[in-house]
Order: C-alpha cells, then structure tokens, then sequence
C-alpha cells in the first residue's frame, strides 16, 4: 500500500469520524434546555431559583423591561424571553450547516461567523476559567441552583464548541463536492 493510498484513507476516516452532520445538530439541541428554562421564568416559575431575592429579581426583570424597547416588555408579558427566542435563533443558525435550505445561503457567511463563534466560544470559556480562579470579579450568581449553571454556561459552551465542528464538517463537505 502506498504513501498516497495511506493518506487517502486516513483523512477518509477523519472525515466520518469527526467531520460530520452530527455536530450541527447536536448544536442545534444544545440550546433548548436554556431556552425553554428561561421561558419558564418568563412564564413566572421559579424552577431553579433558591433565594427569595433571586425570585424578586426574576420577577421584577418585566418592570426593568417597560424602560427599554415596548417590543421586548411586550414579548415578556405574553411569556416570551429574548434571549430564549435568541437560543431558538442560535439552533436554527446550527440547522442551517447541516439542511438543504443551509446550503443555499451564502457560504462565506456560514463559514465566517461558524469560525467567530468557535473563536469567541474559546474567549469566553477561558474568561470564566479566569473568573472562577478569581483572577478576574465574577458578576452576581446568588440565587441560582447549581444546574442552573450547567444549563446555562455548559449549554453555551456545547453550543459553541459545536457549532464550530458543525463549520469545519460543512466546509469539508462543500470543498468535497
């Protein structure tokens, strides 16, 4: 077997073990949980709130909503959270590396903002390392039940992760058409 031919099924291999549609759709999925937790919240539950002050902030979040856009109170008084409709935003952004209405989009497009996000995913992951070495101030995190931040911080960082293996898998396969 020759040099050439050894090449050839190594990267074949590469290609169907890591470079695949999986990715996307797991990023897809990474999301949901956040995005339906803080629709729960948006709907007034308490799931994973442990103080009476985090219950007060959630609660009062509509009241510092009616100081902004009339759009985004709006979304809230019917129980829908911004940033759950940006999660549902963010799978269907996933989605689009990996279905035929993906591939119609502009490529450099998909790709462009598929290695941003792998690059920001890296920042912000080694920002919180920081912040949890205490190198640098954590912000306000009282109140919350410890899933929580597995829901939320692991969801992102899933996201990212694979949101940037869903990037590289489609340019393989675009390049390999």
């Amino acid at each position: 077997m020759g040099l050439k031919q050894k090449q050839d099924m190594s990267s074949e291999i590469a290609n169907k073990t890591f470079l695949n549609k999986k990715w996307g759709y797991t990023a897809a999925l990474a999301l949901l949980p956040y995005a339906l937790l803080k629709s729960l919240w948006a709907w007034g539950l308490t799931i994973g709130i442990t103080t009476k002050q985090a219950v007060q902030d959630v609660a009062g979040f509509g009241n510092a909503l009616k100081e902004g856009p009339a759009f985004l109170y709006t979304l809230h008084t019917i129980g829908i959270d911004i940033t759950a409709v940006m999660a549902i935003l963010a799978s269907l952004f996933a989605l689009a590396f990996v279905t035929s209405w993906g591939e119609k989009l502009p490529k450099w497009l998909l790709i462009i903002s598929g290695w941003s996000i792998g690059i920001l995913t890296v920042l912000i992951s080694f920002l919180t390392i920081l912040q949890f070495f205490g190198v640098l101030p954590k912000g306000y995190n009282e109140g919350l039940a410890i899933w929580v931040y597995g829901i939320t911080y692991g969801g992102l960082f899933l996201w990212g992760v694979t949101v940037f293996m869903a990037t590289l898998s489609f340019q393989q396969r675009i390049k390999n058409k």
